[in-house]
């Protein structure tokens, strides 16, 4: 766990999903050769296994709505990349 998924825990919500994606997938306006390189290889990756280590933005923003739209697994629930993989396609 991360000092800063402690604290959100620590201020005591009702309820309180944490999401840890892996690499996230996005277009962005600014140039990162690296980074768009990195990308270009994981979108390969994904093709043959989707959830092994990257994630489109798009399907991190559907699991988030999804998780506050369903009755969560208890008082804090945390969401490893393939479970965020599968509530994003629900």
């Amino acid at each position: 766990q991360g000092e800063v998924e402690n604290l959100v825990q620590a201020i005591g919500f009702d309820r309180c999903t944490i999401l840890r994606p892996a690499v996230l997938l996005c277009k962005r306006q600014e140039s990162r050769p690296m980074e768009w390189v990195t990308q270009q290889f994981l979108g390969i990756v994904a093709r043959f296994s989707p959830t092994a280590y990257s994630v489109p933005v798009e399907t991190v923003a559907r699991a988030m709505v999804a998780s506050v739209l369903q009755p969560g697994g208890g008082k804090v629930e945390v969401l490893e990349n393939a479970a965020i993989h599968q509530l994003g396609k629900a």
